[in-house]
């Protein structure tokens, strides 16, 4: 009888362990998940830095925070704006890619195209592709066309 209960005992002990193994699992690879923001909402949701509602797809943008918090914009330039503000370094940074409106790309593998002034929400003209090609099918000059860390 007491080999049983000491057999049982072992038996418990083992799942236990193999419980908490798995829940380290789980936890490690949620903690480890690459981190997305949540949708714009167009027609709805306001830019965290000017205010404005958020309805162009072609321009809309999101900065995710290091502790997760999305924040939305309606431009590029919001966006500029708002993460030259920021004490600590944003977690990522997401552009609405022109060519296929409301899709987000990352705004460090994005590329960059002057549309001229007036031609966005915040006037400042600049748009994003996914790449130097999709901004040659826009008719954009090479001159136009820059990477996140050269905007002005």
């Amino acid at each position: 009888m007491n080999s049983q209960k000491a057999t049982v005992r072992r038996e418990r002990r083992r799942n236990m362990r193999r419980s908490a193994l798995r829940t380290v699992a789980i936890l490690f690879l949620v903690a480890c998940a690459a981190r997305v923001p949540e949708a714009i909402v167009y027609g709805m949701d306001l830019c965290a830095y000017c205010r404005m509602q958020i309805d162009d797809r072609r321009f809309g943008a999101v900065l995710l925070s290091e502790k997760g918090r999305t924040f939305k914009f309606d431009s590029i330039e919001c966006l500029r704006r708002r993460a030259a503000e920021l004490a600590t370094p944003a977690s990522s940074m997401w552009v609405s890619d022109y060519k296929n409106p409301g899709t987000m790309v990352r705004a460090d593998s994005a590329v960059f195209v002057n549309l001229g002034p007036g031609k966005t929400p915040m006037a400042g003209g600049w748009a994003a592709v996914t790449s130097k090609s999709a901004a040659a099918e826009l008719g954009i000059a090479s001159a136009d066309i820059r990477q996140w860390s050269e905007l002005p």
